[in-house]
């Protein structure tokens, strides 16, 4: 496709899932002493770099913030989020490493598996991830933050 036309997002994550199909999903915690996101529960992934490109990124990311693992499949684009009507990051689903793998978290980062069932209503969860999970329940492509921003 023709790629030039489309912004690319400035960030791109994941929403891995157990691949036990048990309805969980595995969440970044984040320490207290974080730049961004201070204390709270967030998707893994990151900001993608100057020539990168999106699945680069988030494959990239992934590697650094859950010691080398990597997906077993390709994970699929499912969630643009806009903020203030701006388009911000891409999150991808993926599935997720299992429950009992072994992982070396980034250092000051965690991960907690967490039901999708319970997580909407988990106090930590960042705002943006909020939406994104909130537009994922709803079979949305775009998450907008704030809620109904755009006219």
């Amino acid at each position: 496709g023709d790629l030039t036309q489309q912004p690319l997002p400035l960030y791109c994550c994941a929403i891995l899932s157990s691949p036990t199909g048990d309805g969980s999903l595995l969440m970044e915690l984040r320490d207290h002493k974080a730049k961004a996101a201070a204390g709270k529960l967030t998707c893994f992934g990151g900001k993608r770099e100057k020539d990168e490109g999106p699945l680069e990124c988030l494959l990239r990311e992934l590697a650094e913030e859950l010691g080398g693992w990597q997906p077993a499949t390709i994970p699929t684009r499912c969630i643009d989020l806009y903020v203030h009507n701006k388009l911000v990051a891409w999150f991808y689903d993926a599935e997720g490493p299992a429950r009992d793998a072994r992982i070396e978290f980034e250092v000051g980062r965690a991960g907690v598996w967490i039901s999708e069932r319970d997580i909407l209503h988990d106090a930590r969860l960042s705002e943006w991830h909020e939406a994104v999970l909130q537009a994922r329940n709803c079979g949305a492509s775009r998450a907008d933050f704030p809620p109904c921003d755009h006219d």
